[in-house]
């Protein structure tokens, strides 16, 4: 049984059910798109590389990146920030307010 996330649309058309699931699949895509990004995956963690919490219709996310070599980490997890800000906005109509960039990795 899924659990979803129901949203009032700002345009007053209905409510929007989203599973849980699809924010960190939005945010890993995002993330993703950012040159010199890639979400970090490693073989032996039991945590998930994105997090999200959803607690009275803002979004707490929390991303494990790893970075390419020859890349500033702050600016690339400052695009991070933004990219996942903007694809959660745009995509839910939630805005999120607390994007948590972990760099795990370089390589």
């Amino acid at each position: 049984m899924a659990e979803y996330v129901y949203i009032q649309k700002y345009n007053k058309q209905g409510i929007m059910g989203i599973s849980y699931q699809v924010f960190d699949k939005i945010a890993e895509i995002a993330t993703n798109e950012v040159s010199g990004a890639t979400v970090s995956r490693k073989r032996y963690s039991l945590s998930k590389p994105v997090r999200c919490t959803i607690r009275s219709g803002t979004v707490n996310v929390k991303i494990s990146v790893k970075v390419s070599p020859n890349t500033n980490a702050e600016e690339v997890a400052n695009e991070v920030r933004e990219n996942v800000a903007l694809s959660l906005t745009q995509m839910t109509e939630l805005i999120p307010f607390d994007i948590d960039v972990e760099v795990i990795d370089v390589g």
